[in-house]
């Protein structure tokens, strides 16, 4: 699995196993962007064979482990939110041996002995960064959600491509909450963009397809949702009424 051009100055590789999300870059006259940074150096190599050009930088969408533990391979300058900053700090400091109950997710990826090396924050915002790579404007907005409170996405333009990370999962504990699901719904479909990647989905999905899953997850909210949908039934399952 490589990267492929999926907008003029975009590239992306979709997820794959264990726990490997989607990863894109931004390419442009003077610079390019990583979206995420892959789930081990292995994965970033792999990601980095396929694009036209190296990285200068890389932007988290949030701090968890298969989204940063490549972040070192890229060697270039990491953006963060001061949220996901922070959290890379304290990941640079677990222990991530086997005898520390480490996940079966992150045994697959890196079997022992391992070595986990977290590429710290160099640029930290606190709500938005905007950034010109020529030609082509990334905007980096902090959007939290019941996944983490530490998401952000990432607007691509012209290409009006927006890329989500996780922020649309549900938390760790598989639950949704329409506190926090709702506004974010609203906010995500007020981006200016026609198409959407999310961390581990398998495709670049349009704006009719988006919206669909947002209708389907609004629903679900009201505790409405149609029998043998597998996008609703997760959705019903997910929020908390």
């Amino acid at each position: 699995m490589h990267a492929e051009q999926v907008s003029e100055h975009v590239w992306w590789m979709p997820p794959g196993p264990p726990d490997r999300p989607s990863l894109c870059a931004v390419v442009g006259e003077r610079w390019t962007l990583a979206l995420d940074a892959g789930s081990s150096r292995a994965h970033t190599r792999q990601f980095l064979s396929g694009l036209p050009e190296r990285p200068a930088a890389i932007a988290y969408t949030h701090s968890h482990w298969d989204h940063v533990f490549g972040g070192v391979e890229i060697e270039g300058l990491v953006i963060a939110h001061v949220l996901t900053a922070r959290r890379l700090n304290e990941l640079a400091a677990v222990d991530w041996t086997d005898e520390a109950n480490v996940s079966d997710t992150i045994r697959q990826e890196l079997p022992a002995p391992r070595v986990v090396e977290i590429a710290l924050a160099d640029i930290v915002f606190t709500e938005r960064i905007d950034l010109d790579l020529g030609g082509v404007r990334v905007s980096v907005e902090h959007v939290g959600g019941d996944h983490c409170d530490d998401a952000s996405v990432m607007l691509v333009e012209p290409d009006a491509l927006l890329f989500l990370g996780d922020c649309l999962c549900a938390s760790p504990a598989e639950k949704l909450t329409v506190e926090r699901a709702l506004p974010l719904y609203d906010r995500i479909l007020s981006y200016p963009a026609e198409r959407y990647v999310e961390g581990h989905h398998p495709a670049v999905t349009t704006r009719a397809e988006q919206e669909e899953l947002i209708e389907k997850a609004r629903a679900a909210a009201r505790g409405e949702g149609m029998p043998g949908d597998e996008d609703a039934e997760y959705f019903l399952n997910a929020f908390v009424h």
